[in-house]
C-alpha cells in the first residue's frame, strides 16, 4: 500500500463475511428444524428437513445481495436527486487526494445532496460514490470536512457496503425461506428476524467506529470529534435520513436498536484511540532520521559528547 494511513489491518474480506453468513444461515435453519421436529425425531431428520434451505438461502442471499449492490449507485442517482460533480471539480479532486492516501487506486465518484449528512455507496471500491451534504460543506472547517470525507472513504476501503448489503440480503433470504411453513412463519421467522437484526445493527455500529478512526487518521482525532459534535447538535434527522440511516455518518443512535453509536461513545473511542491506533501508520526509522534536528537538540548532543 502506498498511502500514509494503514487500513490493511482493518480491511474486511467480503468473502469471509459471506462464509460467515452461509454458516450462520445453516445454523438458523437447523435450529428452526430441531425446534419444531416431532418428539423423538433425531438430529439427522432435522438436518434433512432443512436441506433445501442449505442451498436456497445462500443462493438467494448472494444473488440479491450482489444484484442490489451493483444497482445501488445508479438507483441513488435516479431516485435521490443528488448532483454528481465533474472530475475537475475541486471537491472531487480533494476526495481523490484523500483516497490516494488510503491506497485506493480508483477515485470515487463525488456527489452533493441537500441534507446535513454524508454517506458512501457502491458495490466495490472501484465503483463507489461519496455523497456529501451541502450544509456540511458550508459550515464545517476544511479539516472537519476532510475528516467526514475520510470517514466515508473508510467505509469504502474496508468493504463495508458490500458486507452490510450481503448481511441484509441473507437475513431476508432466511426469513423468506421459513415463510413457507405456517408454524415456522409464526415463531421462527419472528425470532430469527430479531436475532439477525440485532447482529446487523451491532455490525453497523462497530463499522462506524472504524470509519471514524480512518477519518481521524487522515486529519486528527480532534477534527473528527469536532465534526461529529457539529452533526450531533444539528436538527433532527429528516425522513430521508432516517430511511437511509444505516448509510449515513449521522444516523439513529439512541439504543441497541440503533444503526450508530451515540456521540459520547464515538468521542470516547476516538480520545482513547481504541480503534485509531490500528489505523495509524507507524513512523519508520528513516522518517525519524530524516526529521529536522532542532538547535536545542544539537546543543544537547554536543554537551553529551563532550562529557
Amino acid at each position: 500500500m502506498t498511502g500514509d494511513v494503514d487500513v490493511r489491518r482493518i480491511r474486511n474480506s467480503s468473502f469471509l463475511t459471506w462464509v460467515g453468513l452461509v454458516l450462520g444461515s445453516w445454523v438458523g435453519l437447523l435450529w428452526g428444524s430441531l425446534l419444531f421436529m416431532p418428539v423423538g425425531a433425531g438430529f439427522g431428520i432435522a438436518a434433512a428437513s432443512a436441506m433445501g434451505g442449505y442451498i436456497a438461502v445462500p443462493l438467494w442471499g448472494t444473488f440479491w445481495g450482489l444484484t442490489g449492490l451493483s444497482g445501488q449507485r445508479n438507483k441513488a442517482l435516479r431516485d435521490l436527486g443528488i448532483k454528481v460533480l465533474p472530475d475537475d471539480d475541486p471537491l472531487t479532486q480533494r476526495v481523490g487526494a484523500l483516497a490516494a492516501r488510503l491506497g485506493l487506486t480508483t477515485r470515487p465518484w463525488v456527489a452533493i445532496m441537500p441534507h446535513n449528512n454524508a454517506f458512501a455507496i457502491g458495490a466495490t471500491r472501484n465503483s463507489a460514490m461519496v455523497v456529501l451534504g451541502q450544509p456540511l460543506i458550508n459550515t464545517l472547517t476544511d479539516a472537519e470536512l476532510d475528516a467526514i470525507i475520510g470517514h466515508e472513504l473508510g467505509h469504502i476501503a474496508t468493504n463495508d457496503m458490500r458486507r452490510m448489503g450481503l448481511a441484509r440480503s441473507f437475513q431476508n433470504a432466511l426469513v423468506w425461506y421459513f415463510g413457507f411453513s405456517r408454524t415456522l412463519q409464526r415463531w421462527v421467522r419472528w425470532i430469527l428476524t430479531w436475532m439477525s437484526e440485532f447482529l446487523i445493527l451491532a455490525m453497523s455500529r462497530r463499522r462506524e467506529y472504524w470509519a471514524d478512526a480512518v477519518g481521524a487518521a487522515l486529519t486528527s482525532k480532534e477534527d473528527m470529534i469536532s465534526a461529529l459534535e457539529k452533526l450531533h447538535h444539528k436538527p433532527r434527522l429528516s425522513s430521508y435520513e432516517r430511511h437511509h440511516a444505516r448509510l449515513m455518518i449521522h444516523g439513529v443512535d439512541s439504543s441497541v436498536f440503533s444503526t450508530h453509536p451515540n456521540f459520547l461513545q464515538r468521542k470516547r473511542a476516538l480520545e482513547k484511540e481504541k480503534y485509531l491506533r490500528f489505523v495509524k501508520k507507524p513512523v519508520v526509522a528513516e522518517e525519524v532520521l530524516a526529521a529536522p534536528v532542532t538547535l536545542p537538540l544539537v546543543a544537547e548532543m554536543a554537551y553529551v559528547n563532550s562529557k
